[in-house]
């Protein structure tokens, strides 16, 4: 498991282009673009519950279910099979699995690096704040 930079980091603005995109402070952006499972914690009456979300096609109605703006990413990882997990300071989580044919989430960093899950779940690490043996990592998928 990979821990991200962006732990700690507000999330400063959300849109959907391309996918779905959360700018986070200290020149962070996390680009998803595959479905990802979206925990939503319980509020009220209301229950908590799983919501699937295609970031490529959202409808009108989870629209509001994405407004992460003024949150803080509290966790963030990723596994080794490619999966993607964050959770914010207001109680909403996500994961993201990785995709067979397509590049499900990429995280560009100004001041950290380059990191994404390729295809089958290879994930690409390019640091530019670690020391010179550690900048470039290319790992395969985890066989299921």
């Amino acid at each position: 498991m990979i821990t991200q930079w962006i732990e700690a980091c507000g999330v400063q603005r959300v849109s959907l282009d391309g996918g779905l995109v959360l700018n986070l402070e200290d020149y962070n952006e996390l680009v998803i673009t595959r479905p990802l499972r979206l925990s939503l914690p319980a509020l009220g009456t209301h229950p908590a519950e799983d919501v699937i979300v295609d970031p490529m096609d959202v409808p009108g109605h989870q629209r509001p279910l994405l407004n992460f703006a003024g949150s803080v990413c509290t966790h963030a990882s990723c596994d080794d099979d490619g999966t993607l997990r964050i959770e914010f300071s207001n109680g909403y989580r996500f994961t993201v699995a990785a995709d067979e044919h397509f590049t499900a989430w990429e995280l560009y960093g100004k001041r950290h690096g380059y990191m994404a899950c390729l295809p089958r779940g290879r994930v690409r690490v390019v640091r530019h704040d670690l020391p010179e043996e550690d900048l470039v990592s290319d790992r395969p998928a985890v066989q299921r």
